[in-house]
């Protein structure tokens, strides 16, 4: 067979590394890009950042930029809604919790680990007993609770040490004990107990307790009328009951974290009210402020043409960086601008009057691809005077209304949102009365949309929503 040499044309796209570059800068948020460009600058001792208060960049920003407005109405109104879910344990707990219990000492940055290992350093106990103890310290999670059964640590023992089960629930007991309330339980009901029993012992703390103990599934199921026959009392009682466990730390090792767990937020862009005008502009502070290291700037305007060579590839990458970030930037100004112009009726009613809105029309609008405006509305986030919003919360799906008008899926939760915030939490609405509410408003969608809504917004079901 005679072989011959064929040539094929085709196209594919390549990506400089300067585009990539700008790609990855587009997708990340103000704190990855803060952190990446630490990475970049040790990389490239070219590049520097400033502070604006230095005399040789006063009044000096990497981009100039001109607020951009357009005329809006001038009504506004702030609506929040904060809905129970279950027991609905408090947000936030902190040392301050445990200040009753005299055992208690400030952790000052301890792990929880560490500060159990430092008690029980003091504590005059055998080594056996010692060992014991930091088999159970080393098996207490984050939350406080103990992951392993007793029955692991008897098997774990060796046989030689002649340990009982009745001495490692001894110390068990006395590990709880010594600890902040609920840290070495073995489960919720256990932990809920341990902090009650450390508090002074009062008729509403027993009846707590006993609750805690027996009848938790029903006190979270908000099934109040069972709970009065068992216990025999009245609805005040069963209140201050309910306010007691409320009152409780069902994670009560998390006050020890030494990790942050707030995810801090940046916002790129700010939008406000200027007489009869929305301006929407960039956050300045959000902006890093680079310029070329003045060393080597002035070395490489006195060095000669070899020391400059060496140099030269350096120098571009740092034009790069800036360049590339301008261009994030101004690429997020400008989808910013179009995206407010959508959603003027946000800005003046809230979310109940979002406009349906899709990546497609803004792409269309300002002149760039999905894929990009996709980037741009990720983990980047806008000041509004009704709060700071991820620039991807604007965009939803439409819903025709019986009036004709299209609705955003944004704007319907937002409507249920209203309408259960007004509801009797005594008697709370059902998905179906939502339906006929809505429907009130010209709204048509089906009960299994609302259920999905509901969920979204986590707002939970009528029997959870139910109160005294």
């Amino acid at each position: 067979m005679k072989q011959n040499l064929q040539f094929k044309a085709s196209q594919h796209l390549s990506l400089t590394p300067q585009l990539q570059q700008s790609i990855k800068l587009l997708q990340m948020s103000s704190v990855e890009l803060n952190q990446e460009l630490e990475i970049l600058i040790q990389q490239n001792p070219l590049i520097e950042i400033f502070e604006e208060d230095e005399e040789e960049n006063k009044n000096t920003s990497i981009i100039s930029q001109e607020e951009t407005s357009f005329e809006i109405l001038n009504h506004q109104e702030h609506q929040e809604a904060i809905y129970d879910h279950e027991i609905n344990w408090s947000d936030e707990y902190t040392k301050d919790n445990y200040a009753e219990s005299a055992d208690y000492q400030e952790p000052v940055s301890q792990t929880l680990k560490q500060y159990l290992e430092d008690i029980f350093h003091l504590i005059p106990i055998s080594e056996k007993d010692q060992a014991i103890i930091s088999l159970l310290i080393d098996s207490i999670n984050e939350d406080g609770y103990l992951e392993e059964s007793l029955d692991y640590f008897l098997a774990s023992i060796p046989k030689e040490y002649e340990v009982s089960m009745e001495e490692i629930e001894s110390l068990l007991k006395l590990l709880q004990k010594q600890a902040p309330p609920g840290i070495g339980a073995r489960d919720l009901i256990e932990c809920l107990t341990l902090q009650l029993e450390s508090k002074e012992e009062t008729p509403i703390h027993l009846l707590s307790i006993k609750v805690i103990k027996n009848h938790l599934n029903l006190l979270a199921a908000r099934d109040f009328m069972r709970l009065k026959k068992i216990l025999g009392c009245e609805d005040e009682a069963l209140r201050d009951v309910q306010k007691v466990i409320k009152s409780l730390n069902p994670k009560p090792g998390n006050i020890f974290s030494t990790i942050e767990s707030h995810h801090f937020i940046q916002h790129e862009v700010n939008v406000k009210k200027v007489k009869t005008k929305w301006q929407v502009s960039l956050n300045e502070q959000a902006i890093p402020k680079l310029r070329l290291n003045h060393i080597y700037r002035d070395l490489i305007k006195n060095s000669q043409n070899d020391i400059t060579h060496h140099l030269s590839s350096q120098i571009q990458e740092a034009k790069w960086i800036v360049k590339n970030i301008q261009q994030r930037f101004i690429t997020i100004l400008k989808v910013s601008e179009a995206i407010m112009r959508h959603q003027k009726d946000f800005l003046d009613h809230g979310e109940s009057m979002m406009k349906p809105l899709i990546l497609r029309e803004i792409a269309e609008e300002v002149g760039l691809h999905e894929s990009t405006i996709s980037r741009v509305t990720s983990n980047k986030y806008i000041n509004t005077p009704r709060g700071i919003y991820e620039l991807k919360f604007f965009f939803g799906s439409s819903i025709d209304s019986a009036s004709g008008n299209e609705l955003a899926s944004t704007a319907i939760r937002a409507k249920i949102k209203e309408v259960i915030k007004q509801e009797d939490p005594k008697k709370p609405l059902s998905d179906n009365e939502i339906v006929l509410l809505l429907k009130k408003q010209d709204i048509n969608i089906a009960r299994r949309t609302v259920a999905k809504y509901r969920e979204i917004l986590n707002i939970a079901p009528t029997n959870l929503r139910k109160i005294l």
